[in-house]
């Protein structure tokens, strides 16, 4: 549902035309982050402990994974999604797993490959700037294929996506990690 005021269409121009919503300067205050300020997770998921997997999540806005275990978020205001930033050495990223969401990637330094599939079998590799929207329900991870730390923007489309689902490949690796993560019994399936 739109949330402007007073809208009416103009048929001369062809175009909508209407006023904002009123919000303080204090609330807009409130939805910015500043990348130097955001609290750095680096154990955010089950995977980041595994070797290949170390990363850090530093979360800007909303909320992310049921099961992804932020230091904090800076901004929890959005409805729609959520967006981390990932910083990983070079050969490492995310295990496959998927969200109940599609999940968009966007490279802003370094190069990533990213891989989806039950076993990754598919992939593409992104250059500063590119990006890959891969859809809710199919298995991706990601790995930076540079020669030195690099940063991925990821976008969650959802406000909640619910727990990861991982690739059944993890199983014996994650079998000695049980109680890392929160030590959270599972949720409903989606």
């Amino acid at each position: 549902m739109r949330r402007e005021l007073d809208v009416h269409y103009d048929e001369e121009t062809g175009a909508w035309f209407g006023k904002s919503t009123p919000v303080s300067s204090k609330e807009m205050q409130g939805r910015i982050w500043r990348f130097r300020d955001l609290t750095p997770s680096p154990r955010a998921f089950l995977d980041c402990t595994l070797p290949g997997h170390v990363r850090t999540l530093f979360s800007a806005l909303g909320q992310g994974a049921d099961d992804e275990q932020l230091e904090g978020t800076a901004v929890e205001h959005a409805e729609n999604y959520h967006i981390d930033f990932v910083k990983a050495a070079p050969g490492n990223g995310a295990a496959l797993h998927s969200h109940g969401s599609e999940e968009t990637f966007i490279a802003l330094t370094g190069r990533w490959k990213l891989f989806w599939g039950d076993q990754g079998e598919e992939s593409a590799v992104l250059e500063p700037f590119d990006g890959i929207v891969v859809p809710d329900g199919v298995l991706r991870g990601f790995s930076n294929v540079s020669e030195s730390e690099a940063v991925l923007l990821v976008v969650l489309g959802a406000h909640n996506t619910g727990h990861c689902i991982w690739s059944e490949a993890l199983r014996p690796a994650f079998a000695g990690l049980s109680g890392e993560n929160g030590g959270q019994p599972p949720k409903e399936t989606p």
